[in-house]
Parts: structure tokens; sequence; C-alpha cells
């Protein structure tokens, strides 16, 4: 009743699993890797200044549902991106 703790054997680990994690995160570089991000970024900017808004709203729902929001957000010049 209620146990939420994974079966054994189970590759779930908290909120995700491992196998998942590493699928991404490899579709990630090779997605880096064969792209021009930069193009990218600016093909993903919004074209129109309603669609500008409606990203601004979606984004402001999902900060206010956020539980503990990243500080670094509102800073990113602050991110050390030599860090890792």
């Amino acid at each position: 009743m209620g146990n939420d703790q994974p079966k054994s054997g189970s590759q779930v680990q908290g909120e995700g699993d491992y196998k998942a994690a590493r699928r991404y995160n490899e579709s990630t570089r090779e997605f880096i890797k064969d792209n021009d991000v930069t193009e990218a970024a600016r093909d993903a900017e919004p074209e129109t200044a309603a669609e500008e808004q409606q990203l601004e709203r979606a984004e402001q729902a999902g900060r206010e549902r956020a539980k503990d929001e990243d500080p670094l957000l509102d800073h990113p010049e602050q991110i050390n991106r030599n860090s890792k």
C-alpha cells in the first residue's frame, strides 16, 4: 500500500532512469555536433509580437509552478560555463 519504492531490478532512479538520460545526452551532443546551434536559435525566435507575448506568458506560467526557481535564470551572464 502506497509503497513508492521501485521494484528490485528497476532502472528507475529518482525521477527518471539512467538509460533515458544517456539517450537524451547523446542526442543532444549529436545535435550540437551536426547542426549550427546559433542558426537553430535564430530559427526558434518568435516571428510576431503576439507569438513573443504567448511564449512569455507560457514561461511565466511555468515559473509560477516551479517549486524552487533557479536564480541564474534571471541572470544567465553569471553562469560559469567552464565549471565542467
